[in-house]
């Protein structure tokens, strides 16, 4: 192959016909990466399908498509409710699409390639339950591909999750940077709460159960050896999950969600959805949990649904109906006296008004909760809230009252053996160091909290740790690196569905991409997070995209546009109060000037920028106050 010859990589979609918009979203997938990273890379995507069989021969004919099976490099396999056609002609397999995958499966065992993508959309848990003949065949292959450990499959909610899930599996590939199927084994560890009640509500149905042949009850002995059932079918969900075997636990919660009417069952059933990030389906439990327990019904069951739809609505970017919910619970609770309650309400606020930039009132909740956890003598709420004020305080710049937070935070979990809380405490100290710039430190408390996040198997601490040094990385110039982190952090978030998480990453790529100089790249970044950002009303973010979008035009010479990007983030960070974020941003202003001549105003800029970063006690005022001096020194007057 010549220097400038492109390599190019065959790229093979099959499906049943109820996914015909992903098949042509696809294609639209492939050009743009071909003209973004292809050209960067000297890679060139070529897309394959039967839709090419029938531009080249007229007719569809399975053993030209299989043709293009047997030289294709990657084969991506995307299946919704249908297993496909009917294919009398394909004997042993049921389907074409069948067909397919194990026409390229064999080709991978005898070579190595093609590289198997699979990937699911999701089906709600409904439909799951009372699944009709091909949808059961879905769920059985599933099963299958969980079992053997050798493919890797992933889920996708919309055409645009398909496209950057396509999108991201095919830069790896071609980067060489693919994990092994085996690495991706999922494992759900439920929360011992939710098992506890689960298994007491059993042992009370065991009771009743004999109660009730003892006074020759057949009927309700009955109806409790149903639930008796049910409840062990819960335990063992549970434990298939823990075990790894998560889609045969899927199956489980599925048919019993849509059967029991107990609420210690949907509350697992909640857990199980929420940590597997079926954000659908969850949202499916806690509407049948809060018709149980009655929307108007003042009780903790009614309560607890309220509040977790609130966590729900947060994680889908919907702030308003999550502030609704989360005060409907406050309210149950309060009328109830329920102080633990009333205090997890608080915290839940709390965070939704730091989203939404009103740190006040954020601050507020935050120290109602506090006082509550106090009076209670709840080490763990205490821990929670120190924590989440630490975290304000470091918002706002003031660092030394925020590592005084974390480190409260730090010693009560230690107290406590909460791993989860230590590894928590250790990710936020890193932070705070890399914002002081000790660099050495910040990686070795991100390494401590990864360390205890994958012994738990928490996935959403593992991803905010890849995430944490990544950034580190970023810092020390260390790229390759630093985009090894954000992208595994970017597959798990993807799996939870946090959006402001997967903003915040996308945001991260964006700047790493503008340090390599790939400014197409680093602006689609930017964009990507500036739009969820702004759909989730998260002032914060917006400001952090405007910046990096700025910082873009800026290295474009697109001087009048990155000012606008300044200016505005000024605008809401002078509401939000983040000391850290004010002051690089007028030192921006100050490059800006100073490029375009105005020495006046960059020295301005960069005054105010060094006494903030002074104020804050950050290692950036000494590159400022050089910036301030070689303007000083000059001879721009």
């Amino acid at each position: 192959m010549s220097e400038r010859e492109k390599r190019t990589i065959k790229v093979f979609i099959a499906s049943p016909n109820d996914l015909a918009e992903e098949r042509r979203k696809f294609r639209d997938a492939i050009t743009v990466l071909n003209i973004g990273f292809g050209d960067g890379a000297n890679v060139e995507f070529i897309p394959l399908g039967w839709e090419d069989t029938l531009a080249s021969t007229g007719r569809r004919s399975q053993g030209v498509i299989n043709q293009d099976i047997d030289t294709c490099d990657v084969f991506i396999l995307t299946m919704h409710r249908r297993w496909g056609q009917d294919a009398p002609d394909a004997a042993p397999y049921s389907s074409y699409t069948e067909e397919e995958f194990h026409r390229a499966l064999e080709r991978w065992k005898k070579s190595g390639s093609p590289e198997i993508f699979v990937f699911f959309k999701r089906v709600d848990a409904a439909s799951e339950a009372d699944a009709g003949p091909q949808l059961k065949k879905v769920i059985e292959f599933r099963k299958q591909l969980e079992e053997s450990r050798k493919i890797l499959y992933h889920y996708f909610d919309s055409h645009q999750s398909f496209l950057e899930k396509v999108d991201r599996h095919l830069r790896a590939f071609a980067k060489d940077e693919l994990p092994k199927a085996d690495e991706q084994r999922e494992i759900i560890v439920l929360p011992i709460a939710a098992l506890q009640e689960v298994e007491k509500a059993k042992q009370i149905a065991l009771q009743k159960t004999e109660e009730a042949r003892q006074a020759n009850e057949v009927a309700e002995a009955a109806r409790l050896q149903l639930e008796i059932m049910q409840l062990q079918m819960a335990e063992d969900a549970a434990q298939l999950a823990m075990e790894g075997k998560v889609e045969f636990a899927r199956e489980k919660f599925t048919k019993l969600i849509s059967k029991t009417k107990n609420l210690q069952i949907l509350f697992l059933g909640f857990e199980f959805f929420y940590r597997t990030g079926d954000l659908a389906s969850t949202r499916k439990v806690l509407e049948k949990w809060l018709s149980l327990s009655g929307d108007d019904n003042i009780s903790e069951e009614t309560a607890a649904a309220f509040g977790n739809l609130g966590l729900l609505y947060q994680i889908l970017g919907d702030l308003h109906q999550a502030e609704e919910m989360c005060q409907k619970s406050l309210s149950i609770y309060e009328i109830l006296g329920h102080q633990e309650g009333i205090a997890n309400q608080y915290t839940k606020l709390g965070l939704l008004y730091g989203i939404l930039g009103d740190l006040d009132r954020s601050e507020e909740m935050y120290r109602k909760s506090l006082a509550i956890n106090e009076a209670l003598g709840q080490k763990e709420g205490l821990a929670i809230n120190y924590n989440n004020l630490a975290i304000l305080y470091q918002n706002r710049g003031e660092v030394d009252l925020a590592e005084e937070m974390f480190r409260k935070s730090l010693a009560i979990n230690e107290i406590l053996c909460s791993k989860e809380g230590i590894a928590a405490s250790y990710g936020n100290l890193g932070i705070l160091y890399e914002i002081r710039g000790y660099f050495d430190q910040a990686e070795v408390m991100h390494k401590k909290s990864l360390i205890i996040n994958e012994e738990l198997g928490r996935k959403e601490g593992i991803a905010a740790s890849y995430l944490n040094l990544g950034n580190v990385y970023l810092k020390r110039s260390l790229l390759e690196r630093a985009e090894e982190m954000f992208l595994k952090s970017l597959v798990i978030e993807e799996v939870i569905g946090h959006k402001k998480v997967i903003a915040m990453i996308y945001e991260n790529l964006g700047n790493l991409y503008r340090t390599r100089g790939a400014l197409d790249q680093a602006e689609e970044m930017s964009t990507r997070s500036l739009t969820i950002n702004e759909a989730l009303g998260c002032k914060e973010g917006v400001a952090s995209a405007y910046g990096n979008l700025g910082n873009v035009f800026l290295k474009r010479n697109q001087l009048e546009r990155a000012e606008m990007m300044y200016k505005k983030i000024l605008v809401i960070q002078e509401s939000l109060g983040n000391k850290e974020v004010i002051a690089k941003t007028y030192a921006n202003l100050g490059n800006l000037y100073k490029i375009r001549g105005e020495i006046d105003k960059s020295e301005e800029m960069y005054e105010k920028s060094f006494l903030l970063f002074q104020k804050i006690q950050s290692p950036d005022h000494m590159k400022v106050y050089g910036l301030l001096q070689d303007l000083k020194d000059g001879d721009f007057r």
